[in-house]
């Protein structure tokens, strides 16, 4: 029978490695892989699980080790029903054993030989990890069934353990939120009604809209990457914020310059800039907003993302060029497309937004 009472604080030797990675880990596939390791190497393991994202007991999603893979009769059992009693009876603990269970669940044996009628061990011990008063995470660990007891070193090693995943999980669980966090923020910029980039202290993109790369693309040369700013763009940006002696770095300032296009004279590009509030100069991060001559106003379109997020790009063209006072043949020419072709275009929009004419457009718009 195992009670984990108060374990000696001696420690497990040999295991420095596989410690450190746990410590190291990043996501939870390598937290993962370090904790089975250890697990592995310090007990007399059959099976073990990290069992987390728990609804009521209920683990949403977990990950699994099976130490003994000749064993046939091993189904992992990924339920927390044999151990709920038990948990609710002692909220908040930290440690506990099958036998622990037991001892104060006389239906406890049959629940778990309902789940899993010949499991290949006989005891388990379970690690609980809270998030105040909910149940976040738990390591279940199933012991070879020749063992009845732990040594002293191998209690001293789930000592060990407790707070080494405790601190991990904790670490990896936040990594991901950020992560989560940074792809929402890059599908929102990326599907934008307007060309936005955001850029680091070097100018190297991190996010782009989707209109910010096709201007990208025209600006840029067939030696040039994609997703990276174009170097006629890049240089005179560049150029632009050392003569602005970091005036544009300034938290919640914003600054507007052109952008001449060095084969085209006759092209341009209005580029805003503004930098994220906490930063320095040097690890600024800077939002661009970018509005190539003859394509509408992209600062409108900004205040109006609300209202032309159900526009296709192409109409947001349109209909930047309608508010901005140009008759139907002036946007087909520099469009390049027909008349009819813009007309059928500024009726959809009209549709869309709930106008009638293009007072009504301007108004919204403006």
């Amino acid at each position: 029978m195992l009670m984990l009472d108060a374990p000696p604080c001696a420690r497990a030797d040999g295991l420095a490695s596989a410690r450190a990675a746990l410590v190291k880990a990043l996501d939870m596939a390598s937290l993962w892989q370090a904790c089975a390791t250890l697990i592995n190497a310090a007990l007399p393991c059959h099976s073990c699980s990290l069992l987390f994202d728990i609804d009521g007991y209920q683990p949403l999603q977990g990950r699994h080790h099976l130490a003994t893979a000749g064993d046939d009769g091993a189904r992992l059992v990924t339920s927390l029903e044999v151990a709920a009693p038990y948990l609710d009876a002692n909220p908040r603990i930290r440690w506990y054993t099958f036998s622990q269970i037991a001892s104060q669940d006389a239906l406890a044996p049959e629940r778990l030989k309902a789940q899993n009628p010949a499991p290949g061990w006989r005891e388990f011990i379970h690690l609980a990890f809270w998030d105040g008063t909910r149940l976040e995470a738990v390591l279940s660990i199933r012991i070879l069934t020749a063992h009845t007891e732990l040594s002293d070193a191998e209690l001293a090693f789930l000592a060990e353990l407790y707070p080494l995943l405790d601190a991990s999980l904790q670490r990896v669980r936040m990594l991901e939120s950020d992560r989560l966090r940074h792809k929402a923020v890059e599908d929102l910029l990326y599907a934008l009604p307007l060309a936005a980039l955001l850029v680091d202290g070097n100018l190297v993109p991190s996010y782009m809209s989707r209109e910010a790369k096709r201007i990208c693309r025209r600006w840029s040369t067939d030696t040039e990457r994609d997703g990276c700013l174009p170097r006629a763009i890049e240089l005179p940006l560049r150029r632009w914020m050392e003569g602005a002696a970091g005036t544009a770095a300034a938290a919640g300032q914003r600054a507007t310059f052109t952008v001449a296009h060095p084969q085209h004279p006759t092209q341009s590009l209005r580029v805003e800039i503004s930098s994220a509030p906490g930063n320095s100069f040097r690890h600024a991060q800077h939002l661009l907003i970018l509005a190539a001559d003859g394509e509408g106003d992209d600062a409108a379109a900004a205040r109006s993302l609300p209202l032309l997020t159900c526009l296709s790009p192409s109409e947001r063209k349109v209909a930047g060029l309608v508010a901005s006072g140009l008759r139907n043949d002036a946007i087909a020419e520099r469009l390049c497309r027909s008349r009819k072709t813009i007309e059928s275009q500024i009726s959809s929009i009209f549709r869309k937004l709930n106008v009638s004419n293009r007072t009504q457009l301007a108004r919204l718009l403006n």
